[in-house]
């Protein structure tokens, strides 16, 4: 009778997403919608893992490896013409990520680690971004880097973002137990027989892909508040891991569309208005859980 439930509020949830995605698309620009849609549903599904693993510090830092990875791909894309630039990004980004990660696995202090990774990226970022716009004419695609620009978004990005978000579906879906019981309890998991490493590895993983793909349709500034907020709106207002799940993704979805929309109507960032409206969320969680 559980899995029947849990089955059937799956369904409600993908008729209710569908619905939504069908009837925004009759006001404002298909394209604008499934972009936005996308990345809201990518960073839903995430935010909760990071929540359960307690990687808030981590999350917070993967958008500064994202930056570094997007801006240098511009020139290694141009200079080697062996890949475009979302390539050279992903390789660049994991790669960075990884190092972080690496520096955890050897038994440095996850936030000690973290610090140092966002005070080189952070460096090296702005030296990469001027190097890019004093040598190429790009000053388009550092500003969508940085702020987001999902209007501008093509076809190819719909895409692009389509294969990110399955891939990162399917893996939370498919780990999402191991992470919740290695951020409850790692040792007991450890001794357990289950190989821990490997759910470290899947979350650095989702981390660095899930910011770099991602990071010219929402920003750089957009993706600390879609990755940390969601969860904490889900965790707020649920009680148990799959309605935090739910809410997660609810919450993300209702507050990019709504930010679409009214960003549309303002002539404002839509990045902008999707934080606002999901710090909105996140007030209205709180006071419904005083007021309870």
């Amino acid at each position: 009778m559980r899995v029947t439930n849990g089955f059937s509020k799956t369904l409600v949830l993908l008729f209710a997403l569908i619905l939504a995605i069908l009837i925004s698309s009759v006001v404002t620009n298909l394209k604008w919608v499934l972009v936005m849609s996308i990345a809201a549903l990518t960073y839903g599904l995430l935010s909760p893992i990071v929540a359960a693993r307690r990687l808030y510090f981590l999350a917070s830092a993967s958008p500064h490896s994202a930056l570094l990875a997007a801006v240098l791909a511009i020139p290694l894309a141009r200079i080697f013409g062996v890949a475009n630039e979302y390539i050279w990004a992903i390789i660049l980004g994991l790669f960075l990520t990884y190092i972080v990660g690496y520096m955890i696995h050897r038994g440095i202090d996850t936030d000690t680690a973290t610090a140092t990774f966002v005070a080189f990226t952070a460096s090296a970022s702005v030296m990469a971004i001027y190097y890019v716009l004093t040598s190429f004419p790009l000053e388009t695609d550092i500003w969508a880097i940085i702020v987001g620009d999902p209007l501008l978004a093509d076809w190819d990005d719909v895409a692009y973002a389509s294969i990110v978000m399955i891939f990162t579906a399917l893996t939370v879906l498919l780990t999402c137990r191991e992470q919740i019981c290695l951020g409850i309890d790692k040792d007991y998991v450890r001794l357990a027989g289950v190989r821990v490493e490997i759910y470290d590895w899947i979350m650095f993983t989702l981390l660095g892909l899930t910011t770099v793909a991602l990071i010219r349709i929402v920003g750089f500034v957009l993706e600390h508040v879609l990755i940390l907020l969601p969860a904490a709106i889900a965790t707020t207002a649920s009680k148990s891991a799959k309605d935090a799940m739910y809410l997660s993704i609810i919450s993300s979805f209702t507050a990019s569309i709504l930010g679409l929309h009214l960003a549309v109507a303002l002539g404002l960032a839509p990045a902008g208005i999707t934080g606002l409206s999901l710090l909105t969320l996140y007030v209205f969680a709180l006071l419904g859980r005083k007021w309870k």
